[in-house]
């Protein structure tokens, strides 16, 4: 029973204000989504996401994450850091300590994965100092500062998921492995690579073809109807916009991501890039192809591998698992810039066109062929 419940003792006394530490740690499905599996990684996926967003910011090249054998995690990269020693304490266990440079949603996977590990060690390198902060289960326990190498700058961060959270889960080595090659196609001209102590793996990623690299991995076991990977990029109100588009004879497979976060159940982007496909092969068949009718969505998507990536400043992610982009924003410059620059490389490649195009038909041929043989036998079958 609540003190004081249904008399007058219950006073401000009573009340406890929880540290935002504390407030993570009594709701931690809140900020990761759940504390399975799922949101374990979620932990490390995060802070990877992060650390690449501030280093295109800083120039940072380079990033490793190494699996220890204790199942902690540690993230190094090269950036310039975007704080120092005064404020480490207050980005790592404040919610107003994330700084106003960029949104909260970022910063706010340090002070999740710290209040959500057993332990975390940060070290900030820069003009030839070196920060080093220890946590545990989010509350200072260790101070240091030292000198370093003068040119040597960047972060390191090391933590352990709490048992007490996430119980005797472990950490999945080849699900990280799969999350830093998507990251690599993603941020052309970094290099990430990836130790497992505990397996003895090491691996390196860096794809100067970016997106272009990443549509053309999907398609090695399936049949392209057209050599060249498609790649729309463009920038419109503050959203800029990255899509590598190539049909293929097999099914659909779109892949999205969002400020480098992967969303598994796509968004208002993917909608709108699915809208833009549709658009500007309508507007190929209308101008070019008179006669012919337009095809529906369906079948202008048949087969398409299709890899959309945005970047805005205030993302809307639907649940706290990220899993499903929400601005409405993203849609129409989506399906504006997409049917824009499909309609150029049309243009210069008539062939190309000619075989998107023919291949959609084709679709809404078969699709039609198909509903009008139910149609019949459905008749064919209905009792008299």
């Amino acid at each position: 029973m609540c003190p004081g419940r249904g008399s007058a003792e219950y006073t401000i006394e009573n009340l406890r204000l929880l540290t935002d530490v504390e407030l993570v740690r009594q709701h931690p499905g809140m900020y990761i989504g759940s504390t399975n599996s799922r949101g374990l990684h979620e932990l490390l996926f995060s802070l990877v996401t992060d650390s690449l967003h501030e280093m295109m910011r800083a120039s940072g090249r380079t990033l490793s994450v190494t699996l220890h054998a204790d199942n902690s995690v540690a993230i190094v990269d090269d950036r310039d850091p975007v704080f120092e020693e005064p404020s480490l304490e207050s980005v790592f266990t404040q919610w107003h300590g994330h700084g106003p440079d960029t949104d909260g949603r970022y910063r706010g996977a340090y002070l999740t994965a710290n209040a959500l590990s057993a332990e975390l060690n940060v070290r900030v390198r820069t003009d030839g100092s070196v920060y080093q902060h220890t946590f545990r289960r989010g509350v200072t326990h260790a101070v240091l500062q030292s000198g370093g190498p003068p040119n040597d700058r960047g972060l390191t961060i090391r933590f352990r998921p709490d048992p007490l959270i996430f119980g005797e889960l472990q950490f999945d080595s080849e699900m990280i492995r799969d999350m830093l090659r998507q990251h690599a196609f993603l941020h052309s001209g970094v290099r990430i690579s990836f130790t497992d102590e505990s397996g003895g793996a090491h691996d390196e990623f860096e794809f100067a073809d970016g997106i272009r690299a990443y549509v053309q991995l999907l398609n090695t076991t399936r049949t392209p109807i057209h050599p060249d990977v498609i790649v729309i990029r463009g920038e419109q109100t503050g959203i800029d916009y990255e899509a590598g588009l190539q049909w293929c004879e097999e099914d659909e497979i779109c892949t999205s991501f969002a400020n480098d976060y992967y969303l598994p159940t796509g968004g208002t982007h993917v909608h709108g890039t699915r809208t833009g496909v549709t658009k500007a092969i309508n507007h190929f068949i209308r101008t070019r192809m008179i006669g012919e009718r337009p095809v529906k969505g369906d079948d202008a998507r048949a087969g398409l591998t299709a890899i959309v990536s945005v970047r805005l400043e205030a993302p809307i992610f639907i649940s706290a698992a990220r899993t499903n982009l929400g601005n409405p924003e993203a849609e129409l410059v989506l399906a504006s810039g997409v049917e824009r620059e499909l309609l150029r490389h049309f243009e210069v490649n008539p062939e190309v066109a000619e075989r998107v195009v023919r291949h959609a038909i084709l679709e809404r041929d078969l699709r039609e062929a198909a509903h009008a043989a139910r149609k019949s036998l459905r008749l064919k079958k209905r009792p008299r």
